[in-house]
Protein backbone atom coordinates (compact mmCIF):
# COMPACT_ATOMS: atom_id res chain seq x y z
CA UNK A 1 0.00 0.00 0.00
CA UNK A 2 0.94 3.75 0.06
CA UNK A 3 3.31 5.45 2.77
CA UNK A 4 1.93 7.75 4.48
CA UNK A 5 3.20 11.26 4.85
CA UNK A 6 4.72 12.19 8.47
CA UNK A 7 2.72 15.08 10.02
CA UNK A 8 5.12 18.10 10.05
CA UNK A 9 6.58 18.92 13.47
CA UNK A 10 4.36 22.04 13.98
CA UNK A 11 1.23 20.14 13.26
CA UNK A 12 1.67 18.08 16.45
CA UNK A 13 1.88 21.10 18.41
CA UNK A 14 -1.14 22.81 17.55
CA UNK A 15 -2.80 22.37 20.84
CA UNK A 16 0.14 24.25 23.03
CA UNK A 17 2.90 22.00 23.75
CA UNK A 18 5.04 24.43 22.05
CA UNK A 19 5.70 26.82 24.32
CA UNK A 20 8.67 28.98 21.34
CA UNK A 21 7.76 32.12 20.67
CA UNK A 22 6.29 33.50 17.06
CA UNK A 23 10.14 33.77 15.80
CA UNK A 24 11.33 30.60 16.68
CA UNK A 25 7.92 29.29 15.21
CA UNK A 26 7.89 30.68 12.21
CA UNK A 27 11.71 29.32 11.63
CA UNK A 28 10.36 26.05 12.71
CA UNK A 29 7.76 26.42 10.03
CA UNK A 30 9.75 27.22 7.24
CA UNK A 31 11.47 24.32 7.98
CA UNK A 32 8.29 22.01 7.83
CA UNK A 33 7.36 23.25 3.76
CA UNK A 34 10.80 21.89 2.86
CA UNK A 35 10.43 18.52 4.83
CA UNK A 36 6.94 18.72 2.97
CA UNK A 37 7.92 19.23 -0.19
CA UNK A 38 10.34 16.65 0.38
CA UNK A 39 8.36 14.20 1.47
CA UNK A 40 5.49 14.93 -1.08
CA UNK A 41 8.20 14.59 -3.70
CA UNK A 42 9.75 11.07 -2.63
CA UNK A 43 5.96 10.00 -2.09
CA UNK A 44 4.71 11.09 -5.60
CA UNK A 45 8.30 9.57 -7.27
CA UNK A 46 8.14 6.41 -4.98
CA UNK A 47 4.27 5.33 -4.78
CA UNK A 48 2.74 2.50 -6.00
CA UNK A 49 1.04 3.19 -9.44
CA UNK A 50 -1.80 1.21 -8.58
CA UNK A 51 -2.42 2.65 -5.64
CA UNK A 52 -1.36 6.26 -5.89
CA UNK A 53 -2.14 8.48 -2.79
CA UNK A 54 -5.34 10.95 -3.19
CA UNK A 55 -4.29 14.27 -3.88
CA UNK A 56 -6.81 15.25 -1.33
CA UNK A 57 -4.05 14.19 1.03
CA UNK A 58 -1.64 16.13 -0.12
CA UNK A 59 -3.74 19.12 -0.18
CA UNK A 60 -5.16 18.70 3.82
CA UNK A 61 -1.69 18.74 5.06
CA UNK A 62 -0.73 21.71 3.52
CA UNK A 63 -3.96 23.53 4.36
CA UNK A 64 -3.12 22.51 7.71
CA UNK A 65 0.41 24.02 7.62
CA UNK A 66 -1.19 27.50 5.98
CA UNK A 67 -3.59 27.39 8.96
CA UNK A 68 -0.76 26.86 11.29
CA UNK A 69 1.73 30.00 9.42
CA UNK A 70 -1.34 32.27 10.07
CA UNK A 71 -1.71 31.36 13.43
CA UNK A 72 1.89 31.68 14.62
CA UNK A 73 1.60 35.22 12.39
CA UNK A 74 -1.10 35.72 15.01
CA UNK A 75 0.70 35.06 17.94
CA UNK A 76 3.64 37.00 16.71
CA UNK A 77 1.52 40.00 16.25
CA UNK A 78 0.05 39.30 19.82
CA UNK A 79 3.18 39.17 21.11
CA UNK A 80 4.00 42.72 20.19
CA UNK A 81 0.95 44.01 21.22
CA UNK A 82 1.47 42.32 24.82
CA UNK A 83 5.01 43.99 25.15
CA UNK A 84 3.48 47.34 23.80
CA UNK A 85 0.26 46.80 26.73
CA UNK A 86 2.78 45.86 29.41
CA UNK A 87 5.11 49.44 28.80
CA UNK A 88 1.75 51.62 28.97
CA UNK A 89 0.42 49.36 32.01
CA UNK A 90 4.06 49.84 33.47
CA UNK A 91 3.59 53.17 33.14
CA UNK A 92 0.37 53.81 34.48
CA UNK A 93 1.26 51.24 37.47
CA UNK A 94 4.20 53.25 38.48
CA UNK A 95 1.15 56.59 39.64
CA UNK A 96 0.88 54.12 43.34
CA UNK A 97 4.78 53.44 43.63
CA UNK A 98 4.93 54.60 47.40
CA UNK A 99 1.29 55.21 47.95
CA UNK A 100 -1.06 54.10 50.02
CA UNK A 101 -3.46 51.12 48.60
CA UNK A 102 -6.53 49.10 50.67
CA UNK A 103 -5.77 45.84 48.77
CA UNK A 104 -8.35 41.98 49.42
CA UNK A 105 -5.78 40.26 52.10
CA UNK A 106 -6.31 38.73 55.35
CA UNK A 107 -3.41 39.26 56.86
CA UNK A 108 -2.74 42.01 59.78
CA UNK A 109 0.43 43.60 60.46
CA UNK A 110 1.25 44.01 63.74
CA UNK A 111 3.08 46.89 64.96
CA UNK A 112 3.63 48.75 67.81
CA UNK A 113 1.03 47.15 69.74
CA UNK A 114 -1.41 47.40 67.61
CA UNK A 115 -2.80 45.95 63.86
CA UNK A 116 -6.29 46.94 61.65
CA UNK A 117 -8.00 45.68 59.08
CA UNK A 118 -11.50 46.04 57.66
CA UNK A 119 -14.20 43.86 56.59
CA UNK A 120 -17.49 43.61 53.76
CA UNK A 121 -20.24 41.66 54.41
CA UNK A 122 -22.37 40.32 51.08
CA UNK A 123 -25.42 40.32 53.11
CA UNK A 124 -26.78 41.06 56.90
CA UNK A 125 -24.89 38.92 59.46
CA UNK A 126 -26.66 37.42 62.70
CA UNK A 127 -23.14 36.46 64.35
CA UNK A 128 -20.04 37.84 63.36
CA UNK A 129 -16.32 36.50 64.96
CA UNK A 130 -12.75 37.15 64.13
CA UNK A 131 -9.84 34.74 64.69
CA UNK A 132 -6.35 36.16 64.92
CA UNK A 133 -3.95 33.49 63.82
CA UNK A 134 0.11 34.21 64.73
CA UNK A 135 2.66 32.78 62.40
CA UNK A 136 2.28 29.42 63.36
CA UNK A 137 -0.67 29.16 62.76
CA UNK A 138 -2.32 29.04 66.09
CA UNK A 139 -5.68 31.09 66.82
CA UNK A 140 -4.13 33.31 69.38
CA UNK A 141 -6.97 35.58 69.88
CA UNK A 142 -11.09 35.43 68.95
CA UNK A 143 -13.00 38.45 68.54
CA UNK A 144 -16.76 37.72 68.95
CA UNK A 145 -19.96 40.24 68.22
CA UNK A 146 -18.59 41.99 65.69
CA UNK A 147 -20.87 44.33 63.61
CA UNK A 148 -22.75 42.53 61.16
CA UNK A 149 -23.86 45.24 58.46
CA UNK A 150 -24.06 44.50 54.67
CA UNK A 151 -22.42 46.16 52.04
CA UNK A 152 -20.16 48.76 54.46
CA UNK A 153 -16.84 47.90 55.18
CA UNK A 154 -16.33 47.99 58.74
CA UNK A 155 -13.11 48.82 60.67
CA UNK A 156 -10.92 46.11 63.01
CA UNK A 157 -8.70 46.49 65.56
CA UNK A 158 -6.45 44.61 67.29
CA UNK A 159 -5.01 45.57 70.50
CA UNK A 160 -1.84 42.92 70.02
CA UNK A 161 -2.61 40.35 72.88
CA UNK A 162 -3.82 37.20 72.81
CA UNK A 163 -7.13 35.85 74.60
CA UNK A 164 -4.85 36.01 78.02
CA UNK A 165 -3.61 39.44 77.56
CA UNK A 166 -0.61 38.37 76.97
CA UNK A 167 1.24 40.84 73.96
CA UNK A 168 2.46 39.19 71.25
CA UNK A 169 5.75 39.44 68.97
CA UNK A 170 5.26 42.18 66.36
CA UNK A 171 4.91 41.09 62.61
CA UNK A 172 2.97 39.05 60.51
CA UNK A 173 -0.95 37.90 61.56
CA UNK A 174 -3.91 36.41 60.08
CA UNK A 175 -7.27 37.76 60.47
CA UNK A 176 -9.78 34.99 59.84
CA UNK A 177 -13.36 36.41 59.61
CA UNK A 178 -16.31 34.60 59.28
CA UNK A 179 -19.79 35.36 59.80
CA UNK A 180 -23.60 33.35 59.77
CA UNK A 181 -26.94 34.48 58.97
CA UNK A 182 -30.33 33.75 61.12
CA UNK A 183 -30.39 30.91 59.64
CA UNK A 184 -26.80 29.60 60.93
CA UNK A 185 -25.54 30.10 56.97
CA UNK A 186 -22.26 31.32 56.02
CA UNK A 187 -22.51 35.07 54.64
CA UNK A 188 -19.56 35.86 52.66
CA UNK A 189 -17.16 38.07 53.58
CA UNK A 190 -13.98 39.89 52.00
CA UNK A 191 -11.37 41.80 54.02
CA UNK A 192 -9.19 44.59 53.21
CA UNK A 193 -5.89 45.69 54.47
CA UNK A 194 -3.66 48.74 54.03
CA UNK A 195 -0.35 48.58 52.35
CA UNK A 196 2.09 50.98 50.72
CA UNK A 197 3.39 49.96 46.99
CA UNK A 198 6.76 49.25 46.57
CA UNK A 199 7.06 47.89 43.45
CA UNK A 200 5.52 47.37 40.11
CA UNK A 201 5.73 44.79 37.64
CA UNK A 202 3.83 43.60 34.52
CA UNK A 203 3.80 39.60 34.69
CA UNK A 204 1.47 37.34 32.29
CA UNK A 205 -0.63 40.17 31.09
CA UNK A 206 -1.46 41.10 34.74
CA UNK A 207 -0.58 43.94 36.67
CA UNK A 208 1.33 43.01 39.75
CA UNK A 209 2.23 45.07 43.20
CA UNK A 210 4.72 43.94 45.50
CA UNK A 211 3.39 45.49 48.93
CA UNK A 212 4.57 46.56 52.32
CA UNK A 213 4.44 43.37 54.60
CA UNK A 214 5.43 40.99 52.26
CA UNK A 215 2.58 40.28 49.48
CA UNK A 216 2.78 40.50 46.11
CA UNK A 217 -1.11 41.22 44.94
CA UNK A 218 -2.84 41.38 41.55
CA UNK A 219 -4.04 45.74 40.06
CA UNK A 220 -7.63 44.39 40.41
CA UNK A 221 -7.24 43.21 44.44
CA UNK A 222 -6.64 46.89 45.23
CA UNK A 223 -9.64 48.42 46.40
CA UNK A 224 -8.77 51.94 46.76
CA UNK A 225 -5.59 54.30 46.92
CA UNK A 226 -4.80 57.65 48.05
Amino acid sequence: GPTMLTSPTLLNNLNGTDQNNGASSLSQLGEDYTSFLNLLTAQVTNQDPLEPVAASQFVTQLAQLSQVEQTVRSNTQLETLTAQISGVSNVGGTELLGRSVSISSNQMILENGSASTSYELEGVANSVTARIIDPLGRVVRTIEGLPGVSGVETPLEWDGTDDCVNPMLAGQHEGLITATDNDGEAVPVSTFRDAVVQEVRFQEGELIFDVTGGETVSSISVKTAS
